[in-house]
């Protein structure tokens, strides 16, 4: 299945070649926290707010405000090695935040659920889910990192913002496999014709 537009840019996040590698669906990592109310909603406002004006920025391309909205470090390595955060999105994508959670005894890191929908060139609705990792800086809530899930059978892909090599090495990881994937299903389509071609219940000849 293909993914959306927008979520082969962010897990690109200028990885140009990861982009074209993601294309395969997201599924929806559940989590639970900022969408109830009551004083744990409040108090993670300013996390969710964060994610807002991130995602806000790349659909209006806008790539100094979204690298404004990553941690110090991770707007250190991205531009060390070119990465745009803001990739060109189409104008009729959405997106909604959902749930968030806090991580860790200290509550300074966040994980904060999104949908993004859009509709591809063959007039397919399709939405994306990614969790964004934010974390309370001395500037801030900012964004650190996201997680999604690229295969159902396999763990969720983790990307450091302020680990691009690691997301490098991820990309060339997520490239193989759907090339594996890929052969893997080719090889598939080119054995069943002929296992279906012979009648039930009879045998090949024996010389």
């Amino acid at each position: 299945m293909q993914s959306t537009m927008m979520a082969r840019s962010l897990c690109a996040v200028s990885l140009r070649a990861f982009a074209s590698a993601l294309a395969c669906v997201t599924v929806w990592l559940p989590i639970a926290g900022c969408s109830s109310g009551g004083s744990s909603a409040d108090a993670l406002g300013p996390a969710k707010q964060a994610v807002i004006t991130f995602l806000e920025a790349i659909k209006r391309g806008d790539d100094a405000a979204a690298r404004a909205m990553l941690t110090a470090t991770a707007r250190v390595k991205t531009d060390e090695m070119g990465i745009s955060v803001a990739p060109p999105v189409n104008d009729t994508a959405t997106y909604a935040v959902r749930d968030c959670e806090p991580v860790g005894e200290a509550g300074d890191i966040v994980h904060v659920g999104t949908a993004w929908t859009d509709v591809g060139a063959d007039g397919t609705q399709s939405t994306d889910n990614v969790i964004w990792v934010v974390r309370l800086d001395p500037e801030g809530w900012r964004v650190v990192g996201m997680a999604m899930r690229i295969f159902d059978d396999l763990p969720p892909l983790l990307l450091d913002f302020e680990d691009p090599e690691d997301m490098l090495a991820k990309q060339a990881m997520v490239a193989e496999e759907l090339e594996r994937r890929a052969k893997a299903e080719v090889t598939g389509q080119q054995t069943s014709p002929r296992t279906a071609g012979r009648p039930q219940g009879t045998e090949p000849s024996r010389q």
